[in-house]
Parts: C-alpha cells; sequence; structure tokens
C-alpha cells in the first residue's frame, strides 16, 4: 500500500505516519521540510509547498498513491486545488475534516455521520464544511475518490489540552504557578479527547479501503468527561490543586470574539460521538489510551525536554484579560 500524507509532521499526522508504517505500507510525505526532526528515516519526504500546484507536480513526478491523505486543507479553493492535482494519481483522496462542523448545540448530545454540518459561531468549522461540500460535488459529477475522516480533539506528546489552547505547555505552566484557570461555564459540559495513536488506527484503516470511499467518518475516543474533570486530572497529574474559575462562554465571547467562537460552536457544547460506523469500517479500531495516560505522557515528554516547560503568552494574555473584567465585575456585586 503507497500512501502520500501530505504534512504529515503535525499532532495527528506523525501518529498515523507511525500506524501506517507499523502496518507495512509505504509512506510518502509531502511538505515544505519545516520539522525535519519529525521525520522518520523510512519516509520517502517530497519537497513542496501543498499551495503551490506546480512545485508539487514536479516534486511527485510520475509516482501514484493509493491513497492521499489531506490533513492541510482548510478552505474550499485548497481542496478544489487538490482534485485537479491528485485525480489522475490515486484511488482515494480522504480529506482530514473536523467534528467541528456538526450543527451545536443540537436536539440531543448524540452526535452521528448524519448530523448536520451547521455551525453558525465558528468560521473554521464552516469553511471545512464548505470543503466537505466541494468534495462531495466533485465525487458525484467526476467520480473523484474521496473518504472524508473528521476529527474531534485531537492531542498527543507535547499537548496539554486545554479551552485556550493545547499545543504547549502553556496550561500546565500556569496552574504550576498557581494562576486561575477559566473555564467555561459551569465546567459540566461534557467533551471527547483522543489520543492520536487511537485515532490512527481509524483512519490508517481506512486507507485502501474501497467500501469507504463517498464516506464519511468521525474518529474518537469513547470516553467523555466534564472540562472541570479534564483541568482536575491535568492538576492531579502536576501534583497541583487547579485554581479553577467558571465563566460563561457568551462572556468570553464578548471580550475575545475569536476564543468565544470556538467555544460557542463547540469546546463549551456537550456532544457524545456514536462511533460505531468506524468500528463497522474498521473493526480493529478500540481506543485505549485514557485521557490520565495520555496527560502522563505527555507530562513526562516535556520532562525529558524540560527546556520547552514554557509559559504561552498569548494564553497569558487571553486569560489575564478576561479574569480582569470578571473579577472587577464580582468585586462591583459584592459592594
Amino acid at each position: 500500500m503507497r500512501v502520500l500524507f501530505i504534512g504529515g509532521t503535525g499532532n495527528i499526522s506523525s501518529a498515523c505516519t507511525n500506524e501506517a508504517l507499523r502496518k507495512g505500507f509505504e509512506v510518502f510525505h509531502l511538505n515544505r521540510g519545516n520539522r525535519p526532526e519529525k521525520e522518520r528515516r523510512e519516509v520517502k519526504v517530497l519537497r513542496a509547498d501543498i499551495r503551490q500546484p506546480e512545485a508539487v507536480k514536479r516534486a511527485i513526478g510520475s509516482l501514484c498513491f493509493d491513497s492521499v491523505v489531506q490533513f492541510l486543507g482548510f478552505e474550499p479553493k485548497h481542496i478544489e486545488a487538490d482534485i485537479q492535482l491528485f485525480k489522475d494519481i490515486t484511488h482515494q483522496y480522504i480529506f482530514i475534516s473536523s467534528c467541528s462542523a456538526y450543527k451545536k448545540p443540537s436536539l440531543t448530545p448524540i452526535i452521528t455521520e448524519e448530523t448536520p454540518l451547521e455551525n453558525p459561531f465558528w468560521e473554521y468549522a464552516r469553511l471545512k464544511a464548505a470543503c466537505e461540500k466541494v468534495l462531495m460535488e466533485s465525487g458525484h459529477t467526476h467520480s473523484f475518490p474521496y473518504t472524508i475522516v473528521r476529527p474531534s480533539h485531537t492531542y498527543d506528546n507535547a499537548w496539554i489540552p486545554g479551552c485556550f489552547g493545547s499545543a504547549g505547555y502553556g496550561l500546565a505552566w500556569r496552574m504550576l504557578n498557581g494562576k486561575e484557570i477559566i473555564v467555561p461555564g459551569d465546567g459540566q459540559s461534557l467533551w471527547t479527547l483522543t489520543h492520536a495513536s487511537d485515532f490512527a488506527v481509524g483512519l490508517v484503516g481506512l486507507i485502501g479501503n474501497p467500501t469507504a470511499l463517498s464516506e464519511a467518518f468521525h474518529i474518537t475516543s469513547d470516553e467523555h468527561l466534564t472540562w472541570d474533570a479534564i483541568h482536575t486530572i491535568i492538576a492531579e497529574e502536576l501534583g497541583v490543586s487547579p485554581r479553577i474559575v467558571h465563566v460563561p462562554s457568551d462572556y468570553i465571547a464578548r471580550i475575545n470574539p475569536e476564543r468565544g467562537a470556538g467555544l460557542l460552536g463547540d469546546k463549551a457544547v456537550s456532544v457524545l460521538f456514536d462511533n460505531s460506523k468506524i468500528r463497522r469500517f474498521v473493526p480493529e479500531f478500540r481506543p485505549q489510551i485514557t485521557f490520565r495516560e495520555g496527560i502522563r505522557r505527555s507530562l513526562a515528554w516535556y520532562d525529558a525536554n524540560p527546556q520547552l516547560k514554557m509559559p504561552d503568552s498569548i494564553m497569558n494574555k487571553e486569560m489575564d484579560t478576561i479574569l480582569g473584567y470578571w473579577n472587577k465585575g464580582l468585586s462591583v456585586l459584592k459592594m
């Protein structure tokens, strides 16, 4: 099985690379070479910027692939360009979309692949849905062989997942330094965090699977935790007590509209993902890593790379600004 990953060195794609190699696939990466430390010697690397089609054509040359997996598609124009690039050289194009595209809130927290794609709050989610529409129309009119995969909040080593950023040590730094941590709402909305190595089993199981063509799948953990529980688990593994402050999501949105969009349209809404479809197509998909175990792995990774235990200046500014307004309002009420 020959597969091309567009990217290949990111949070999700690195784990998928490892799983594909474990299964004996011939793996290619197409990227700009910005993260050489994440490349594995078994991977054949094609150097090009996916946004430059002519450079991509030169890098690929006469190669053909059983599957092309696009981790870096964020706008319809990206997908339109990919269709022209790959329509004659692959039997399957897998687009990594997002569970954030699902309609939220809905009448039920249970999400299936049939749940409408409708997110009025967050542009990122709307663009992912628009990308899917381009693919579906191309599949119908031009028989383009696509598969859509929707991850939810997926993390790996070097990630400490939270509501205000996950790809870094920032949340852990705040906890260790005794600073207040914002949790949206009352902290009791349910959320799903998926370890990248579990996600990879589902994704790689779809590669080269002809029954997966023209189908959409979400791939998530089956573990559901409240946001209070998520932050408490992180703090417990750090050996501290979290100073949680509950702030309504719509209040956050008024102060920081960009952050609020991701909360109101995604993270602050309780969802329970029904993974029965991916299990039917990939029976070996059985998420193994609990969030507590995943956080232990991330913290161990940082212990091995202590130079990266740095504060997140953007997170600190966002939280401190919101907390400033919130605490000021509370002080007025107490007068």
